[in-house]
């Protein structure tokens, strides 16, 4: 059992927030009840993780995506449904966004590093710029990705030309050293920030989403594209915070897995 203001305050100084210009507030978003036995996890707050921790019996839910929105106060339609659900349940809803992305260990990116292997060389933005380490090739980093996070085993795609291929999953471009060395991960949707990765010497990006211009930037750069999806790209951060309160406190904790390919 942990206090909910124990919580709060223990996420806030793990986290901290203060440090983030981010477009919603982090950490406490819904108060529930004050003694917390069983939290779940989730990577996004939306009807269905609602449903599924009440199900579960949860006093509390930690999501990657929360509530959105800074400086505005609007509680209409279905998100007042959902809000209603939460509070008729007493059920406390923490968002950690950006900060999640960031941590250095149990962040987003930092865990889409560890799952390769890679050595941190230094921070990029809310993401890291890694060493691979490990040598892995093209095909071995897509593997372990739908191995540790549990991507689809879609039928592949071969790629032709600049046109993308998809291995479980997960579309690439491969256009730069069939070993990569030095790679970019920021999780999520950052497939804006791929050229700000190349001119810091990435030879591979791998993010959560794929634009229009992103196969012909890998083609003319001679460097590896990958994107893991926005769900499956964050979905090792709030894998990680799972097992890191598990151990801090005494609790119980569950994992909500709603799938999304996107």
């Amino acid at each position: 059992m942990v206090l909910r203001q124990e919580l709060e305050k223990y996420l806030q100084q793990l986290f901290r927030y203060e440090d983030y210009d981010d477009h919603c507030l982090n950490g406490l978003q819904i108060e529930g009840r004050q003694n917390i036995g069983k939290i779940a996890f989730a990577v996004s707050y939306n009807r269905l993780s609602v449903d599924e921790a009440l199900h579960a019996g949860a006093d509390a839910l930690i999501v990657h995506h929360g509530i959105f929105g800074r400086n505005f106060f609007s509680l209409t339609g279905y998100e007042r449904d959902k809000v209603k659900t939460l509070l008729d349940a007493d059920m406390s809803l923490f968002g950690i966004h950006l900060p999640l992305d960031a941590h250095r260990e149990l962040g987003n990116n930092a865990q889409l590093a560890a799952c390769i292997c890679a050595d941190i060389i230094e921070p990029f933005e809310v993401g890291f710029l890694v060493r691979n380490t490990a040598k892995l090739d093209l095909d071995a980093i897509l593997r372990t990705f739908h191995e540790k996070l549990g991507t689809d085993g879609d039928p592949e795609i071969t790629p032709s030309g600049i046109v993308p291929g998809k291995r479980y999953g997960m579309d690439y471009c491969a256009f730069g050293p069939a070993v990569p060395e030095i790679i970019a991960c920021m999780s999520g949707g950052a497939g804006s920030y791929y050229e700000h990765a190349l001119k810091l010497g990435a030879d591979t990006y791998i993010t959560g989403e794929i634009r229009e211009q992103i196969p012909a930037i890998a083609y003319e750069s001679r460097t590896n594209f990958i994107n893991i999806g926005h769900y499956w790209s964050e979905k090792a951060g709030i894998l990680a915070l799972k097992a890191h309160l598990e151990k801090t406190f005494d609790i119980e904790t569950e994992f909500i897995n709603i799938n999304n390919r996107i």
